[in-house]
């Protein structure tokens, strides 16, 4: 899911617990800052065993593969059906490979901090959703890729690339529709004046929504979170219903403005340019494996061994590419943050925002450099803070 504000936040909340709802989140807020360096060691550690695990899985693939393509073309005599059961032994043995791990970041070290409403029943229930929209998902990309391989003729691979596109833009317009309930129900926003509110911003930066929706997040998690997704008619924006339990209208606010930023930037449309230059590297590299097995579906042993490449492929690309597209990525924000903060015009409720999400997401305020350039798709939260002072300072 987009997190515009999920895991970018900074500094801790006053001592002084609020009244009313915002009493838990002074309470889950006050952690020290040895708590919330010892909860980003261990989420560090996880990112950096997951990157090396998925990249030696492939890896060894790349030397069995050959081997296991023979053995399927012994057994099994459709091309199709080989090419079906490569997919799910090689993406399904890496799902599995990687349980212990999802498991321990995903559920036990949420619950170690306070940080998830799940239980181990219901962590499952959501991998399992998860694993079962990424089997549909992978069956249309393999498949398609697969079958222009086979059958498009010598400029495969240009096909392939308009089709990623044109799947990357249906699967924009659609996600709001059918991928995302089918883990976090939405329900319109039922808070009149709020609701009027925003709309009149919304109005105000020339954006038209169909609509903004409490997301029930509460359900698995106590962060905070929002985001604008869709194109066009499916265009929404969702604010957490732990966002909202928890947070005044002013800062509400703020995040909807951030939000608006985006639209105002046309950062959406410059996102799907840019996946485009990500599309056109990740489909070259995949031509240049591939394109000896082009054409020739009845000799599928060497194109269903070229799974693995295809693996490997995903698995190390995004390492390469992602200090470029993490930094436009961080731009994007850097800019919404701008047009939050022109916006509403309210710099300490900028400020109380930023501040609340650092403590009900638990986040790192000033991560190590290396981090930011290659894991963060927006910027630290210490630097999004100061920018309440640089727009109090007129600069």
């Amino acid at each position: 899911m987009n997190n515009d504000t999920h895991g970018s936040a900074s500094q801790t909340v006053p001592e002084t617990a609020p009244a009313g709802p915002e009493a838990p989140l002074a309470t889950l807020a006050r952690r020290s800052p040895e708590q919330v360096a010892e909860y980003h060691r261990a989420k560090r550690a996880v990112r950096l065993a997951d990157l090396g695990i998925g990249l030696l899985y492939w890896l060894i693939w790349l030397a069995l593969a050959p081997g296991f393509a023979t053995w399927l073309e012994l057994h099994i005599a459709s091309p199709w059906a080989a090419l079906a059961v490569a997919t799910l032994v090689m993406f399904g043995g890496l799902v599995i490979v990687g349980l212990p791990l999802s498991f321990f970041s995903g559920y036990l070290l949420e619950k170690e901090y306070d940080l998830t409403n799940q239980t181990p029943r219901t962590w499952l229930l959501f991998e399992a959703k998860t694993w079962l929209v990424g089997v549909i998902l992978g069956a249309i990309l393999v498949g398609g890729l697969y079958a222009l391989l086979w059958y498009a003729g010598t400029l495969w691979a240009v096909w392939v690339w308009i089709g990623v596109m044109l799947f990357s833009v249906v699967m924009a317009k659609i996600f709001p529709l059918v991928i995302l309930p089918l883990f976090y129900p939405s329900t319109p926003l039922d808070r009149p004046s709020l609701n009027e509110r925003l709309r009149q911003m919304a109005a105000t930066a020339g954006m038209i929504v169909t609509g903004v929706f409490s997301l029930a997040l509460s359900k698995d998690t106590k962060k905070a979170n929002a985001m604008l997704a869709g194109l066009g008619s499916t265009r929404r924006v969702y604010l957490s219903d732990t966002l909202l339990d928890a947070f005044g209208d002013d800062e509400i606010a703020v995040v909807f403005a951030h939000e608006l930023g985006h639209h105002i930037r046309g950062h959406i449309v410059k996102a799907i340019g840019l996946a485009a230059g990500v599309s056109s590297v990740l489909v070259a590299v995949i031509w240049w494996r591939l394109d000896p097995y082009a054409g020739v579906p009845s000799q599928w042993t060497g194109a269903v061994a070229g799974l693995a490449q295809v693996g490997l492929i995903m698995a190390a690309l995004p390492l390469v590419i992602a200090p470029v597209s993490n930094a436009i990525s961080r731009h994007f924000e850097r800019q919404a943050d701008r047009d939050a903060l022109r916006l509403t015009d309210d710099p300490e409720a900028y400020r109380a925002t930023f501040r609340k999400l650092t403590g009900m997401n638990l986040v790192d305020p000033d991560p190590p450099r290396w981090e930011v350039v290659l894991f963060e798709d927006h910027p630290p939260m210490a630097e999004r803070i100061a920018a309440a002072d640089r727009y109090v300072r007129g600069s």
